[in-house]
């Protein structure tokens, strides 16, 4: 057990105040909650301190597309977070701003004392600026591919694939979020601090450190290993944030200011309680403890404690980094359309039962919380309920009935006794450890106990005076389990000890010396029940993937689509938020002339001189002569608004009405449809594309759909796709399906998956032997090697991270394997044309290429007869293939790929990923 003596300031992460707090933010302060419950019951002097991040352009972009002042936003943002974290019964003891006096005043004393003491400079920069919002675009406003693993689609900031942190200018074919431009590049004179002026200490404090976990541990090492970079606190203006002393439109970058807003909440319960923030974050009275998720590690670890060395300030004793909430193994977000928000879950279900849910998947360890609704039900049901509720309902109820409600002997057994303070030792240990999942099974262990010892003694079956004693003990155990179980599930905890006579117990009062009375004993925690039509999970009906390809001819013609599958929705006419964004859109686009649009010409095209127009060309004219959009059920006015404003061609399926396969085809002139609204048949002409099932067209072109799957409100389960040609990117064909799903599953439930088309048959990748023939470092960039490889046919350049693995001049003569379809990318300024195969440690330690050594340049490199993918692929599609190492070969679904003269290999040990 951590042995605390002085005082305690515990935080988390802070929520950023642009959205309301949901299911999986709730993991943190769940998490952080029991652990402060428990310092608490224990009678340690602990504080739990949090905020509002505030600033940054996200707030001011928002709050003026509201058309209101940031102050406003964050003020309303600030009250929804409140109410949402105490619906959960998470108790903060400061719950402030970063928008506030005390922030301001911290936030300029660690720069003025980082500047004083040398740790802060000037410097002109390059920032990424978009000519059309005439604005500097902060991190989360460009996206771009990654400048390290060639991820695409990556924020400014931070990878989400390879967790690496770099600037904006570094992306690779960078686009603006706002407005889907190309940014250019603007010179400005920043401040910056000496990140890298750290790295001995950070490294020392990491590890002398034993409370940090490991494997966070080595992940950050691996980072001061590489460099650290000195770090950019500026940013330019327009910005909601803090001026920084001296200058006039100039800023603190967020990660600067947030942080800090730990010690401003300090400060916040220091001046209601006669204290100071100095009494916590500097000298020896107090020890810090931050919970925090794994994707702000780089922040925590390094940019924070080396700025609180930079002041003298005091470091945290411990960080403790959690998972995500995952579902179906997928990280749960807003943006795939799986998560209830706080609210949306409270009005549904009891807020305890996920409490009690997450404590049983967390612990000191980086591992994710899957939300599997079957075992959600299973845990509460048949683990808490039937065990810890049942007994204490059973005990108490009983008592209650037969002896009203008076417990005056308690049975003196003391081999029972001894094994449940024992165990309630052990679980006070677990609390401690942070490993809230051994916690909750240590504490079903002794409920089980209290189960038993009833079940064998049967007091239903003895005298009232034989069975007195037996109850009163029972009676002792149910009140220890709410002392043990109270961090975790307060209420449950208050009210069971309401009905015992008692309140606010400690963990002192745990024994078996109590004896007093029973009042008004009843059921305090119920059975879930699960509501089909608000989990957002796929229902058993159709839960098995469309499965979908698009026929070659249609692809040469320039269509584009991207597919989508929806799962256990709710249909309506109607939903009052749905029409709010239906007028915000109408009024964004009610002056849009598209005719001359490349887009909309380049339809008219391939319609070959039919006399239609593309659907959001009549939905504009509607909205041009009516007013506004047409209202037909939540599903269709979810996509129309974004079919307006992006461009693109909408449509929506119900699934249980699909017969077989989805394919994008040319039509023969043979196939006869339905169109939507009419009742009888039309033909469709040869030649035309078309969507259709194994049976009927779904849709003619991209303007008629078919009346044989429309949506209605017996629809469950939905088909979307969008459709582009090649005008639209593909940036705005795909951000539009998720804009679409996303409206769809806040106004009509359910969730929704990303579809990939089918190629049977077909390898996805085109893997080839490449043979080295020069390798040299990169000019730019430290662990990046610039390969010349021999294809056989063609010659090609790759840049890869492999210099901290390889002495460069003996990687030439080696045959390797590299993924000759995936797009090109600029990594720090030089081309690479493809990219090689390796397999990776987990600790990133130990790196091994795959490697062909009797295969020729060009070879194939395949699983089974496979037929490679010659299409050009991104990074995303590749990472999707798992493969792993098994006595050196490499295997995807439990085959080894090889070439027509061997298996190809890596000299690595087995279980390690190839990327």
């Amino acid at each position: 057990m951590i042995p605390f003596k002085k005082k305690i300031l515990v935080t988390s992460a802070l929520p950023y105040a642009n959205g309301p707090i949901h299911i999986g933010h709730l993991v943190e302060y769940i998490q952080t909650d029991i652990f402060v419950r428990f310092l608490k019951l224990i009678g340690e002097d602990v504080i739990y301190c949090c905020a509002d991040d505030t600033h940054g352009a996200p707030i001011e972009i928002k709050a003026s597309q509201l058309g209101i002042t940031p102050e406003q936003l964050i003020e309303k943002v600030h009250k929804e977070h409140t109410n949402d974290f105490s619906r959960f019964h998470i108790k903060f003891d400061s719950y402030y701003t970063t928008n506030s006096p005390e922030n301001k005043h911290f936030s300029d004393h660690f720069f003025l004392t980082l500047k004083k003491n040398g740790f802060i400079y000037k410097k002109t920069i390059e920032q990424t600026y978009c000519p059309k919002c005439k604005r500097v675009l902060p991190d989360r406003y460009v996206k771009g591919t990654c400048p390290k693993c060639g991820a695409e689609d990556q924020y400014g900031d931070v990878c989400e694939k390879c967790n690496s942190a770099y600037k904006t200018v570094d992306l690779v074919n960078p686009y603006c979020v706002i407005c889907k431009s190309t940014p250019v590049r603007k010179e400005s004179e920043h401040y910056f601090f000496k990140l890298s002026a750290f790295s001995e200490k950070l490294d020392a404090w990491l590890t002398s450190n034993k409370n940090l976990q490991p494997e966070i541990i080595n992940f950050i090492r691996n980072w001061i290993k590489d460099g650290l970079e000195d770090w950019d606190i500026t940013r330019d203006g327009p910005y909601f944030g803090f001026k920084i002393p001296g200058e006039e439109n100039k800023y603190y970058y967020v990660w600067l200011d947030a942080p800090i807003g730990y010690i401003a909440s300090t400060e916040n319960y220091c001046k209601q309680h006669g204290l100071k923030a100095e009494d916590y974050w500097t000298g020896d009275k107090a020890e810090i403890i931050h919970f925090i998720g794994k994707d702000i590690i780089y922040f925590h670890f390094l940019f924070w404690p080396a700025t609180l060395m930079g002041i003298g300030f005091n470091l945290p004793k411990d960080i403790i980094v959690h998972g995500f909430l995952t579902q179906k193994e997928e990280k749960m977000s807003k943006s795939r359309g799986s998560l209830f928000t706080a609210e949306d879950y409270v009005r549904l279900y009891n807020p305890e039962h996920l409490r009690f849910y997450y404590a049983k998947g967390l612990s000191k360890k980086l591992s994710d919380i899957n939300l599997d609704w079957d075992d959600f039900s299973d845990t509460i049901n048949n683990e808490l309920v039937a065990n810890i509720g049942n007994f204490c309902y059973r005990v108490l109820s009983f008592i209650q009935k037969n002896y009203n409600g008076e417990i005056k002997e308690v049975a003196g057994n003391e081999p029972l006794q001894k094994t449940f303070l024992d165990g309630a030792e052990r679980v006070k240990k677990l609390y401690a450890e942070y490993n809230f999942r051994e916690t909750v099974r240590e504490i079903l262990a002794l409920g089980a106990l209290g189960n038993k010892y009833m079940q064998d003694e049967q007091p239903w079956k003895k005298s009232k005076e034989e069975a007195a004693p037996i109850l009163g003990l029972c009676a002792n155990i149910a009140r220890n389990l709410s002392i043990l179980i109270s961090p975790i599930l307060p209420i449950f905890a208050e009210k069971i000890q309401e009905q015992l006579g008692e309140k606010h117990l400690e963990w002192k009062d745990i024994g078996f010396g109590f004896k007093g009375s029973v009042r008004n004993a009843e059921i305090v925690m119920h059975k879930f029940e699960k509501k089909e039509h608000a989990i957002q999970e796929a229902p058993h009906e159709k839960s098995a993937p469309i499965e979908y390809d698009v026929e070659d001819k249609v692809s040469s013609l320039g269509l584009k689509f991207a597919v989508a599958q929806l799962t256990g929705v709710n249909c309506k006419k109607k939903h009052e938020g749905l029409e709010k964004l239906k007028r915000e859109t109408e009024g964004q686009v009610k002056n849009f002339d598209v005719t001359g649009d490349g887009i909309y010409l380049e339809d008219k095209k391939l319609y070959n001189h039919k006399p239609f127009e593309p659907p959001y060309y009549h939905l504009l004219k509607l909205i041009k002569e009516k007013g506004k959009l047409p209202n037909i059920n939540t599903i269709v006015d979810s996509y129309n608004p974004v079919s307006v404003k992006r461009l693109i061609s909408a449509g929506a399926h119900d699934i249980s009405k699909i017969h077989g396969k989805i394919q994008f085809r040319i039509t023969t002139g043979s196939e006869k449809y339905i169109p939507l609204g009419e009742a009888g048949l039309e033909n469709v002409e040869q030649g035309e594309y078309a969507c259709a099932d194994e049976k009927h067209v779904l849709c003619r072109l991209n303007v008629k759909q078919s009346e044989y799957t429309k949506v209605d409100e017996k629809t469950k389960n939905v088909m979307v796709y969008v459709q582009g040609n090649k005008e639209t990117s593909d940036d705005v064909l795909k951000d539009g399906l998720n804009e679409i799903c996303e409206n769809i599953v806040k106004f009509c439930g359910g969730s929704y998956k990303i579809l990939e088309a089918t190629r049977n048959g077909l390898f996805p990748l085109n893997l080839r032997v490449a043979k080295i023939i020069a390798a040299d470092p990169h000019p730019d960039a430290e662990k990046l090697v610039v390969l010349q490889v021999d294809l056989g046919t063609e010659k090609r350049q790759i840049v890869a991270g492999i210099k901290r693995y390889y002495d460069v001049d003996k990687l030439p003569g080696k045959n390797i394997v590299i993924v000759a379809n995936l797009k090109p990318a600029k990594l720090r300024g030089i081309e690479s044309k493809g990219m090689l195969l390796a397999a990776v440690s987990e600790d990133q330690e130990t790196l091994a290429l795959v490697e062909a050594p009797k295969s020729s340049p060009g070879d194939i490199v395949c699983v089974d007869s496979m037929k490679q993918n010659e299409s050009e692929i991104k990074y995303e599609e590749f990472s999707k293939l798992v493969m792993v190492t098994k006595h050196k070969k490499i295997l995807i679904d439990g085959k080894p790929l090889r070439t027509d003269k061997e298996e190809v290999s890596a000299d690595i040990a087995d279980g390690m990923r190839v990327y």
